[in-house]
């Protein structure tokens, strides 16, 4: 099957009327089934990254929409097919918030209900034979490319964070296979986080990429997720990196050419790497494995246990944005964005793990969109970042000196002239800033966007963008000295 064919299967599976037209459970779990099938098998290499996010939102728009009529049916639909709710919640496999779970309560008995819970990754009391299904059931305060003082060494004293269902050489969990050496492909609920990923061309899937493996430790397996953050590499509980706190969508991708045999290798990289890298790199094609940018880890994880590295797909390439970085002394254009997982054909993808926050994902896509125009049609004037951005380029420019003041600074901070990320002062010197604010704007544009949503049978981003409520909202959230209207 074309793309073209395969892209207008898909469209016309999505705009069946939620419900309408299912005769029976048995209808609406062959629907789902052909749905994620579709999806799942989208050549999506072969395609415009535009469309495979076009496609993302739509699914996953879907899946909250066809969930909110299966709880909220005023037309005893679900009442005449009761028996197969806990069947096809299964199958949809999107996070019940509480007030979810207690609707879905009174309409399954409490073993289903329990199954459901413990599929996304919550522990149930008095079930100890779902353990395994629903993992550790402990979350932590770690946010995704920030500091923690949960690091692997505190951590895996608790022993509930190997308690998993292993199988294959990885785990099953949420609803997916996680092997040695997958690729996540993460939105992970940092609000800003995707303004560096919104500048480069072609289209950001994702601000953030990770890498699946299973660490040893005395006698234990802990299922991690290894990530970059602001001092180096480190392990995050596949749980916690997997729940609604830390991540609103994730999209799992696999090397076509992985084997068991690869998984002990990938293993005591993805050790070796926690050690050894120092800090972030804001170049990622950058050959210097002591600093490494998220996507770095997955090219150098796959790379040194003999798998074919992804190649670079993307390039920050528009004139005015790239005048605009050079401002901040920022010409690392050739860009190894998290996207290029997707386009290179050494992967497929493997599955998804959806967290329910359909208007928190658009908010942040129609942010990030917008501000990426801002910066292509836009001047940037550092004169006008807030003043903290002066004070932070100082505090860096002492920290690398390693001047009396710079390492009182670093002591507090965490940092020294080792661990700093590795790139341009003045952009580091800013870009928590910025993302605090663009993070205000997602924040505050949610509860329209959310209002948009609940008047749409069909998600299209472009009638979205065009209503005139949200581009008021955007208009009036996006507005920064420092990006000044020409």
């Amino acid at each position: 099957m074309t793309i073209r064919k395969s892209v207008l299967l898909l469209s016309e599976l999505l705009q069946r009327p939620v419900l309408g037209e299912l005769r029976d459970a048995q209808t609406c779990l062959a629907w789902i089934q052909d749905i994620n099938h579709a999806y799942g098998a989208l050549e999506r290499w072969r395609m415009q990254a535009e469309d495979v996010v076009d496609l993302k939102l739509r699914v996953i728009y879907w899946r909250s929409k066809l969930l909110r009529s299966l709880l909220h049916d005023k037309k005893g639909w679900v009442a005449n097919n009761k028996g197969s709710l806990h069947e096809i919640l299964s199958a949809l496999n999107i996070y019940l918030p509480p007030f979810d779970k207690q609707q879905v309560g009174q309409l399954t008995g409490e073993r289903e209900l329990a199954e459901l819970t413990a599929q996304q990754g919550e522990e149930v009391q008095g079930h100890p034979d779902l353990d395994a299904l629903s993992g550790p059931g402990i979350n932590l305060n770690i946010v995704a490319n920030r500091s923690s003082h949960w690091t692997f060494a505190k951590w895996r004293q608790e022993k509930r964070f190997s308690r998993y269902r292993f199988e294959q050489g990885g785990v099953r969990y949420r609803g997916m296979l996680f092997l040695p050496g997958d690729v996540l492909l993460a939105n992970v609920n940092l609000d800003g986080n995707g303004i560096y990923t919104s500048l480069s061309d072609p289209k950001s899937f994702s601000s953030h990429s990770a890498f699946f493996a299973a660490l040893e430790h005395d006698g234990q397996r802990f299922p991690v997720v290894v990530e970059t953050y602001e001092k180096g590499v480190r392990p995050v509980p596949l749980n916690v990196f997997l729940g609604p706190q830390f991540s609103s969508y994730v999209e799992i991708y696999r090397h076509n050419d992985f084997t068991p045999a690869h998984a002990n290798k990938i293993n005591q990289t993805a050790m070796e790497f926690m050690r050894n890298v120092r800090g972030y790199n804001f170049d990622s094609e950058d050959q210097d494995t002591t600093y490494m940018s998220c996507t770095a880890v997955g090219r150098f994880l796959h790379q040194q246990s003999g798998l074919k590295p992804a190649q670079t797909k993307s390039r920050i390439g528009h004139p005015n944005i790239q005048a605009n970085l050079r401002k901040l002394d920022y010409t690392f254009f050739d860009f190894f964005a998290p996207v290029d997982f997707l386009l290179n054909d050494c992967f497929h993808y493997a599955g998804y793990v959806d967290n329910n926050q359909i208007d928190r994902l658009l908010a942040r896509e129609l942010i990030d969109r917008t501000f990426r125009q801002q910066f292509m049609e836009r001047t940037l004037e550092p004169k006008q970042f807030p003043f903290p951005y002066s004070l932070n380029r100082w505090g860096i420019g002492q920290i690398r000196k390693q001047s009396v003041i710079g390492k009182l600074i670093g002591l507090a901070e965490g940092f020294d002239d080792q661990n700093l990320p590795k790139g341009p002062d003045s952009l580091m010197a800013v870009i928590k800033l910025v993302e605090k604010q663009i993070g205000k704007a997602i924040d505050n544009i949610r509860p329209d966007v959310k209002n948009a949503l609940a008047a749409c049978t069909y998600l299209d981003m472009k009638l979205l963008t065009s209503e005139d409520g949200i581009r008021r909202s955007i208009q009036q959230n996006l507005s920064f000295k420092w990006l000044p209207p020409s």
